[in-house]
């Protein structure tokens, strides 16, 4: 169907209406975006909003549409043929995934992968100009032309995402899709990829749909914010009028996720943990017998004691989750580490089985830790197993643990993937808890969920460490986090303790400009 072309709006989708065979449907959905113009797309997870931006770009699996017009340049994409869509998706409307890794090819280097959305959308143009293009693309995006050579996994996040967003945005599109574009960064980078982004929008005339569940990212960088609930706009408006006067209890509850619950509980004098000299070096075989060595870590020192939650920061690289390998012997390490009082660095795998159950862990991605052939009842009894721990009655302490961690019964008989984000997560805390442990070691254990669901999982690790008089050494690149739910903070940098004390003299009086700067990247 070919449209009158449009007055104010580059972008205008009017009543919307279509589902899956599941059953979840998007309901009535009409938005428009102007020309140039930053527009927010905020819901939680499984609201839809995704979804929204994959209609428009018409790359979403097999789905019925009942209704609705999707205007663009007077056309109606829902009715142009895959030929003529396959010309405007990634020329006029381009798109940035949370993820860059699932967006790149890890065979390709990526300054050709940037060249190959030229060689799709400008064939006209000679293999010069095209180099000419990718390395103004780089400039722009902050990308050392020297990394056009390198292969995705030799960058780090953030350089990854300016890969992505240099790819969406050569060919000039006049509407640029970022979908959670900065998630999985920490709080320098994700300010940085904003900044870039805002300053790309503005010298190209592009429009950015940035879709979100963060309403704190979102609040600085758009002019117009919609708001999506079980498939339908609950709410729209300027951005200051959502965030002074929300109208929609909705809205009003997502705004009410940014105030983190404060940990009450103060720490004993009683230390239960302790690392000296500690230090991780990573060897990576080179040819003719060599043998690289990286220095990861180096002369950490730290304390922890019962019912403390110790936070650990740094930007990604620093050695954060090295650190957390390194003290649950998952990796090799140096230095002296003490447990309960007992020296347990100079114990073998086998020797210090036993402790394992002192010292737990809950990972970033709580798909990924838990066995996806396994239900829940079988997923928790198995590290009663593996400890060879005896119970006369599984299901019942089963029962039990999934209460304590908000779960009702009946879940014990569901695969992790027929639950959502959340409750997987309640999953592997419920793990962790069930052998009583003294530490549980919490890796980003709130970054891939929303932020009310965020909210409500830090409120039952607060919940579980007064109940059972837990120590969390807490891992984040979310300062807001640590700042809510810690006692002290470790600043790390390049692998080197930079920074340690109370939460609230470190982020009130930081000594250091490396800890200054990542408390004022903070997106407020």
């Amino acid at each position: 169907m070919h449209l009158m072309p449009l007055q104010n709006e580059i972008l205008k989708i009017s009543h919307l209406n279509c589902s899956f065979e599941e059953g979840f449907c998007l309901k009535d959905i009409s938005l428009g975006i102007g020309k140039a113009q930053r527009v927010g797309l905020v819901g939680e997870s499984g609201s839809g909003k995704s979804l929204i931006a994959n209609i428009i770009l018409r790359s979403h699996l097999p789905i019925a549409i009942q209704s609705g017009v999707i205007e663009f340049e007077g056309y109606d994409l829902l009715t142009l043929d895959d030929d003529f869509m396959r010309k405007i998706r990634g020329r006029d409307i381009a798109y940035v995934a949370q993820e860059p890794l699932s967006s790149l090819n890890p065979l390709q280097k990526v300054g050709f992968q940037v060249l190959e959305s030229l060689l799709l959308h400008c064939p006209y143009l000679s293999k010069k100009e095209m180099w000419k293009k990718v390395d103004e693309v780089f400039l722009q995006t902050g990308l050392e032309l020297g990394l056009k050579n390198r292969y995705p996994y030799q960058l780090s996040g953030g350089q990854r995402q300016r890969v992505s967003i240099a790819m969406g945005i050569v060919n000039r599109p006049k509407i640029l899709i970022c979908d959670e574009p900065t998630t999985a960064l920490d709080a320098n980078i994700q300010k940085q990829i904003l900044e870039l982004l805002r300053t790309l929008g503005e010298q190209n005339q592009i429009a950015i749909l940035l879709i979100s569940h963060d309403l704190g990212v979102i609040r600085g960088f758009v002019d117009r914010i919609y708001v999506v609930n079980k498939g339908k706009i609950c709410e729209e408006g300027q951005t200051q009028n959502i965030f002074e006067k929300p109208k929609n209890a909705y809205t009003k509850k997502l705004l009410d996720s940014l105030n983190l619950p404060k940990k009450s509980i103060l720490p004993t004098n009683k230390k239960i943990f302790e690392v000296k000299n500690f230090g991780i070096i990573y060897g990576k075989k080179k040819i003719f017998f060599k043998t690289d060595f990286k220095q990861a870590l180096l002369g950490i020192n730290f304390s922890m004691y019962e019912r403390e939650t110790l936070g650990i920061v740094g930007e990604s690289g620093s050695g954060k989750s090295s650190l957390a390998m390194g003290i649950l012997k998952l990796i090799k390490s140096q230095g002296e580490e003490y447990l309960l009082g007992k020296r347990v660095d100079t114990l073998n795998q086998k020797t210090f089985k036993p402790y394992r159950k002192d010292i737990q862990v809950v990972f970033q991605d709580p798909y990924a830790s838990l066995n996806p052939r396994m239900r829940v009842r079988d997923i928790i009894s198995e590290a009663l197993r593996l400890q060879y721990l005896q119970a006369n009655d599984y299901h019942v302490l089963i029962e039990k643990i999934l209460d304590d961690v908000g779960l009702d019964g009946d879940f014990a008989n569901f695969f992790p993937y027929q639950l959502s984000g959340g409750q997987r997560q309640r999953v592997a805390i419920a793990r962790a808890i069930i052998l009583k442990p003294k530490i549980i070691v919490l890796d980003e254990p709130t970054s891939a969920l929303d932020k009310r669901m965020q909210k409500i999982i830090l409120e039952l690790l607060l919940r579980l460490q007064e109940e059972f008089g837990l120590s969390y050494l807490f891992i984040s690149h979310d300062l807001d986090v640590i700042e809510a739910v810690c006692d002290r903070v470790i600043v790390l940098q390049n692998g080197r303790l930079i920074e340690s004390g109370s939460v609230m003299d470190v982020f009130g009086k930081p000594k250091e400009l490396y800890t200054k700067s990542l408390i004022e990247s903070r997106i407020r």
